[in-house]
C-alpha cells in the first residue's frame, strides 16, 4: 500500500464504514473526504485500529452507535490517527465509544489529557487503576485516597517508578499530607514535641471521570434504558 487511498481499496476502512458514519453523524461525508484524499498511510492506519476497537467495546456492550458531536469527535479523531501505542489506542478507542453513548460524561479535556501520556504513563495509570480496584475489592473508582505502597509492591510494582509527578499535573490525582507528632522528653525530663509531614496520593474527581471514560461504556441497564461508564477493572 502507498496511499491512504489503497488502505480504503483493500476493505480496511470499508469494515468500519458504517460505524464510522454512524459515529460521525453530520461529520460523515467530510470524514469520508479526509480519508480518501487528505490522510497519511501511517495517520489512516493507526485511526482504523482505533475504529475498530471502538467497535468490539460497543459491540460487546450490546449498545448502538450513537453520533458524537463534532467539538468531540473531530478531536479524538485527529489524535488517535497519530498514536500507534496499543494501550494508548484502547483509551481513545473508550473514550470514543464512551462519547457515542453518554456525551455529558465527556469533557474536551479529556482529549488533551490523553494526547500529554506516554505509553508507559499510560500503562502505569492503568495499572495503578488495576490495583486500586483489586485492594479495596471495588468494581468502580471514587475520589479516594490510592492503597498505600505496600499494596503496589506485593503486585510486584514500585511505587518509585510511577510517574506521580504527571498524574498529578495533569490533575488526575493531588497530594493529601498528614502531620504525625511525637511526644518525648529532654535530659531535664522536659517534653519535647516533634512533627513529622508525609503524604499520599488521592484520584481527583477529573481522574475518576477521566479514567472511566477511557475505559468505554458498560452495558445499558434494561430497566432504565440508561448507559452508564464501564467500572470494572
Amino acid at each position: 500500500m502507498t496511499d491512504s487511498g489503497d488502505i480504503i481499496k483493500s476493505g480496511a476502512a470499508e469494515k468500519i464504514a458504517d460505524l464510522v458514519n454512524k459515529l460521525a453523524g453530520p461529520m460523515a461525508e467530510e470524514i469520508g473526504m479526509m480519508l480518501g484524499d487528505k490522510v497519511r498511510v501511517y495517520r489512516v492506519k493507526n485511526w482504523v485500529k482505533t475504529v475498530e476497537k471502538t467497535q468490539v467495546l460497543l459491540r460487546e456492550a450490546h449498545l448502538p452507535p450513537n453520533a458524537v458531536p463534532p467539538r468531540l469527535f473531530l478531536p479524538i479523531i485527529e489524535a488517535s490517527s497519530l498514536e500507534d501505542n496499543e494501550t494508548l489506542q484502547d483509551m481513545w478507542a473508550g473514550l470514543l465509544a464512551t462519547a457515542s453513548q453518554d456525551t455529558d460524561e465527556i469533557s474536551p479535556s479529556f482529549v488533551e489529557t490523553l494526547k500529554q501520556l506516554t505509553p508507559d504513563e499510560a500503562r502505569y495509570l492503568k495499572r495503578v487503576r488495576e490495583i486500586f480496584l483489586a485492594e479495596y475489592r471495588r468494581d468502580d473508582l471514587v475520589p479516594m485516597e490510592l492503597p498505600r505502597y505496600e499494596a503496589f509492591e506485593k503486585r510486584g510494582m514500585s511505587v518509585r517508578d510511577v510517574p506521580w509527578g504527571t498524574f498529578e499535573r495533569l490533575g488526575l490525582m493531588h497530594r493529601e499530607y498528614e502531620v504525625h507528632a511525637m511526644h518525648s522528653t529532654d535530659g531535664d525530663s522536659r517534653p519535647i514535641i516533634q512533627t513529622e509531614m508525609d503524604y499520599w496520593f488521592v484520584f481527583t474527581e477529573h481522574g475518576v471521570r477521566f479514567l472511566t471514560a477511557c475505559e468505554g461504556p458498560s452495558p445499558a441497564d434494561s430497566g432504565s434504558g440508561k448507559t452508564t461508564p464501564k467500572s470494572g477493572g
